[in-house]
């Protein structure tokens, strides 16, 4: 298949999986919560994602060949911890302590599976285009319903901002990249593992924050 008509099959794989959360919003989004505990519970775990994205982005760098790859995982590192200082004052903000969170396991399972990937192509489908696809899709939604109180839409908003400035580089990436079968076939592997992945790692939260139970 011509590269750029794949990357437009895998977007439409994340863009279906975003429709089927509109049924039940997770606590991820921050729309179905009605109190600021559970909103800090949601923005810890949150917090720990954009730490976590930066160790795996930074340690993909030495084994990725591609020196435009290469720069753009370099960028995506610094941006992560931007962001992750956003949160962190937001946190602040309400009294709570930012890094007083132990990550569930359906998202250490998520990082690590995340980690252990090889190509290039399989680690943009699965991390920029397919995980940080869908979080970003669920910010605007959280930006847009105005429930969602000021002090967690306010870093968020920054967050989106940052996220729009670069275009869909992941999108660009496959298309020239992921240019044979066998690299096509890895890509839309590590897409579906990444969605099931974060489908997990969404219930998983939903328990802890609505029962306060980690499994």
């Amino acid at each position: 298949m011509d590269s750029r008509e794949f990357a437009k099959t895998l977007e439409k794989q994340v863009a279906d999986f975003c429709e089927t959360l509109n049924t039940k919003l997770p606590a991820y989004s921050y729309i179905p919560l009605d109190s600021d505990e559970a909103r800090i519970k949601v923005m810890q775990s949150r917090l720990f994602n954009e730490i976590r994205a930066g160790e795996i982005f930074g340690g993909w760098l030495k084994s990725t060949p591609e020196l435009d790859v290469k720069k753009t995982l370099a960028e995506a590192v610094h941006e992560e911890y931007i962001h992750a200082g956003y949160l962190e004052e937001a946190l602040k903000s309400k009294g709570a302590v930012p890094y007083e969170y132990k990550p569930l396991p359906a998202q250490m399972a998520m990082f690590n599976a995340f980690e252990g990937l090889t190509e290039t192509v399989e680690r943009i489908a699965a991390f920029p285009m397919a995980g940080e696809g869908v979080a970003d899709y669920l910010i605007g939604k959280s930006l847009n319903v105005g429930t969602v109180p000021a002090w967690v839409t306010g870093p968020y908003h920054k967050i989106h901002e940052d996220e729009e400035e670069h275009g869909n580089y992941p999108f660009e990436i496959l298309v020239k990249y992921a240019t044979t079968p066998e690299k096509q076939e890895r890509a839309a592997r590590a897409v579906a593992m990444s969605l099931i992945l974060r489908r997990q790692y969404f219930d998983n939260l939903d328990r802890w924050v609505n029962e306060d139970k980690m499994y």
